[in-house]
């Protein structure tokens, strides 16, 4: 009887007497372990997994994966590996501790959902909704929407139970995006107090990624596009744009890397366009994400202008445009 393949079929875990229940023996199953086919993550549990996979680290403290741990492993949309976060039941004892890894004592309701390894899908976004970084927790309801995992009428109900600062993060959310660099990339332009349409019609079947105020079309590249040549061609391209030409494309390197540059881009080519068609589009009012101290995505409130953002007089007068003063 060959152990790990009975281990393997049934998701990479099983209890001993699972195992016993198949016509294993305790000889199998020491024979199994000692030539490294499956390991004892635990008195009783044995898995195929290695030993740093956040679901042996689960099993090995006493408890199952939750919050972006457990979505990462379902493929949700981040920028990397989380910490490990580990849901044990209210009642929980001998838990292994082992550095590095949160553990959260869950409801017996959370401990009927999901399965030996997680708990359920929306158990894990409502977990991580409260520990991410803001831009972050909008590209997972982002991610489980866009995986149809989610409805977009059900985000309000998933977050009934959390605080009601957080709740406010549902206005951030879209259905329509297509890719975690986007998600970012709205969610930030969206902060800078633009408005942003996802997924715009174009050219008959073809889809703009970001529209910005109307007038300003954003293609965002995965992290696959990373060659040379096209990192240097998409930065030629911001330099453009800064000139006050339109569209706007980049990377998902650069997202990370020269985001301050990419924003300066789309805000100078709006301001291009408002200076030569007059107020195209509108910043219109920011949805408040959470205000409740010490969370780590608090951000103050938009500020309120009392005048018009660019000067309405006296352009015809000047040379256009001042990239030296832009650019500094």
């Amino acid at each position: 009887m060959i152990i790990s393949e009975l281990v393997a079929q049934r998701g990479g875990i099983l209890h001993k007497n699972h195992l016993v229940a198949l016509g294993a023996t305790d000889r199998d199953l020491t024979w199994a372990v000692r030539h490294g086919h499956v390991r004892r993550a635990r008195r009783g549990w044995y898995t195929t997994f290695a030993k740093s996979d956040p679901r042996f680290v689960a099993v090995q403290v006493g408890g199952r994966l939750t919050g972006a741990s457990a979505l990462r492993i379902r493929g949700a949309w981040m920028w990397g590996e989380p910490p490990v976060t580990v849901s044990v039941p209210a009642n929980a004892s001998r838990l292994r501790r082992r550095k590095g890894v949160r553990v959260v004592w869950d409801s017996p309701e959370v401990g009927g959902r999901g399965d030996l390894m997680s708990v359920g899908l929306r158990d894990a976004l409502r977990q991580a909704v409260l520990d991410l970084a803001f831009e972050e927790a909008v590209a997972v309801l982002d991610w489980a929407l866009s995986e149809r995992h989610l409805d977009v009428d059900e985000v309000p109900q998933l977050l009934e139970a959390l605080p009601q600062d957080v709740r406010s993060i549902a206005d951030w959310v879209d259905p329509k995006c297509g890719s975690f660099p986007e998600s970012i990339a709205r969610t930030r332009l969206r902060k800078l107090g633009h408005t942003v349409e996802t997924q715009v019609a174009v050219d008959g079947n073809k889809a703009i990624d970001l529209v910005v105020d109307g007038v300003v079309g954003i293609e965002v590249d995965g992290r696959e596009f990373h060659e040379s040549r096209f990192e240097k061609d998409r930065r030629k391209d911001l330099a453009i744009v800064i000139e006050g030409r339109t569209p706007v494309r980049f990377s998902y390197r650069m997202l990370v890397e020269v985001w301050d540059r990419v924003a300066l881009a789309v805000r100078t080519a709006v301001a291009a366009h408002r200076r030569g068609r007059g107020a195209v589009g509108n910043s219109g009012a920011v949805p408040r994400p959470a205000r409740r101290a010490p969370r780590l995505w608090r951000l103050p409130a938009p500020r309120r202008r009392t005048a018009p953002e660019l000067p309405t007089r006296g352009l015809a007068r000047r040379p256009f445009p001042r990239i030296a003063t832009i650019v500094g």
